[in-house]
């Protein structure tokens, strides 16, 4: 349908295009569900309404030049909702587009074509530094875990965050006696205790569940998928992993019907406490 009006010189490579989009959307949908499907569906339609606008009117420059601004306003969006390095591969997928739109397609002057790779270079550029300002600011910098700011953006469930879907399961860990640990042995050894503890977390724990230090010697666990019997049984191999004189307290709570990621954390607080007030070391499921 894409390549309905298109001159016989271009409808081959406007039909290769037209798959290859198809596919790219199909791959960005199944690869990262963490991130917001509409956000790649949006990026995706967007690319194939470029398409169209071209097609329907192949050989003008008008078209041409509508593509080539659309492919403009896409690097951004590449950069917020894919990782950097799929990122600039789209980027570089773009930019071969714009040659092909400016030069095969509109017949438009190569320095106007040449202008606008600048242009997409320039924006994938200020996208990418854009992006890593953000995701840095995101970070622990002593656990290199999620920090605060990460998790009350997931909570919140904004779009291209883990909670625009939903979550399944929380689970909050807490360093047992980590006061005594700062008083008797100095900070130098509880920071030596935190990275030890998210050490354990990111090796026991799957890589879609998102760890955040959520403060102090507290730890934030998100589970996308599963159960919260799943995350207890999870958290238990972190407890194994520890050296035999640390040890942590965990609370867990599953996600209930409709209610949201901060009711379903508030349970796992609960039963945090529950655990602490049991006598420590040891994981409490708040059913």
């Amino acid at each position: 349908m894409t390549v309905v009006g298109a001159s016989p010189r271009a409808a081959t490579v406007l039909l290769v295009l037209a798959v290859a989009w198809c596919a790219l959307g199909i791959y960005m949908v199944a690869a990262a569900p963490v991130l917001s499907r509409r956000l790649y569906l949006a990026m995706h339609l967007s690319g194939l309404t470029s398409i169209a606008l071209f097609c329907t009117a192949a050989g003008g420059a008008i078209p041409a030049m509508s593509g080539i601004f659309l492919q403009l306003l896409l690097v951004t969006p590449a950069f917020i909702v894919l990782p950097n390095r799929i990122a600039w591969r789209t980027t570089v997928l773009n930019a071969v587009y714009v040659a092909y739109l400016g030069t095969v397609v509109g017949d438009i002057h190569p320095v106007l074509v040449i202008n606008a790779q600048l242009v997409l270079v320039a924006i994938a550029i200020s996208a990418a530094w854009v992006q890593s300002v953000a995701s840095t600011s995101e970070i622990d910098h002593l656990t290199q875990l999620a920090n605060r700011r990460r998790l009350t953006r997931e909570l919140d469930a904004r779009p291209g965050t883990v909670a625009s879907g939903k979550i399944d399961a929380i689970a909050v860990v807490d360093i047992d006696r980590f006061k005594a640990i700062n008083d008797d042995h100095g900070h130098a050894a509880g920071d030596r205790t935190l990275e030890i503890v998210s050490s354990a977390l990111r090796n026991c724990l799957p890589p879609q569940y998102l760890l955040s230090r959520s403060g102090g010697d507290e730890f934030t666990v998100l589970c996308a998928t599963g159960t919260s019997m799943e995350l207890s049984d999870a958290v238990d191999r972190v407890r194994r992993e520890l050296p035999s004189d640390l040890t942590i307290s965990v609370g867990v709570a599953g996600r209930q019907g409709s209610e949201s990621a901060r009711t379903t954390l508030e349970r796992a607080d609960r039963a945090l406490y529950e655990s602490k007030n049991q006598g420590r070391n040891r994981t409490t499921i708040h059913e």
